[in-house]
């Protein structure tokens, strides 16, 4: 079993594909590293690490300043020239995306993955529909106040606290504080009031009320 094993991982190992494609890695390995063992001894005597640069590197550099000047061109006409062209300034080779960067190399060059303006977008597109969730919601409990009203159910000062901190006339909610002021009664009063409506409609809409839950009105949990 175990001389299967071994046979059949040396015949992968000697076929043409595999025997080419590790070929190709070394090549690139020893190519890269005879440069990089250069890139470190010109480094180590103070010269230019540009090949055949006798120059002295500026200081805090590592190129002398011609060098320096050659490359700050070079990179400037790239970053021109894939600007027209629309491809990202890193890779060249994809579209930008909400800037001069694609979206790959957003995640290596920038320490937000997506643009200020964007993350703004969202933002703002989540604020509008927590507005707008909460806005289906007040008219949805206005509405059942509508009809818990109507109903007779509740009457006297209960049904006009309930009317008053739901703005069932004027569409806009109250405190306690605002219903106790228009009513002349204090904040614990108008809770008192409140409660028992408030119970009744938090158990006809639900997790859809704008307040807590019966149980934790009535202090069940």
């Amino acid at each position: 079993m175990l001389h299967t094993e071994r046979v059949r991982i040396e015949l992968w190992r000697l076929s043409p594909l595999n025997r080419d494609r590790n070929g190709a890695e070394d090549y690139a390995l020893q190519k890269v590293q005879p440069h990089k063992r250069q890139y470190e001894k010109r480094k180590a005597a103070g010269l230019c690490t540009s090949t055949g640069c006798a120059e002295r590197p500026s200081i805090g550099h590592t190129h002398c300043q011609k060098h320096l000047q050659v490359m700050s061109k070079h990179n400037k006409e790239q970053y021109q020239k894939r600007m027209r062209e629309g491809l990202c300034i890193y890779c060249g080779t994809r579209p930008g995306f909400w800037g001069v960067g694609c979206v790959i190399c957003r995640q290596r060059f920038t320490k937000h993955p997506l643009p200020y303006g964007a993350r703004r977008a969202l933002r703002l597109y989540c604020e509008a529909e927590d507005k707008r969730e909460r806005e289906q919601i007040e008219v949805e409990a206005r509405h059942a106040v509508r009809r818990l009203l109507a109903s007779g159910d509740i009457n006297g000062n209960a049904a006009k606290a309930l009317q008053l901190y739901a703005g069932v006339d004027d569409g806009r909610w109250r405190t306690y504080a605002e219903v106790g002021k228009v009513m002349h009664i204090s904040k614990e009063r108008v809770r008192q009031l409140l409660l028992p409506s408030k119970v009744a409609l938090a158990l006809f809409l639900g997790d859809r009320a704008p307040w807590r839950s019966a149980q934790d009105l009535l202090g069940l949990r």
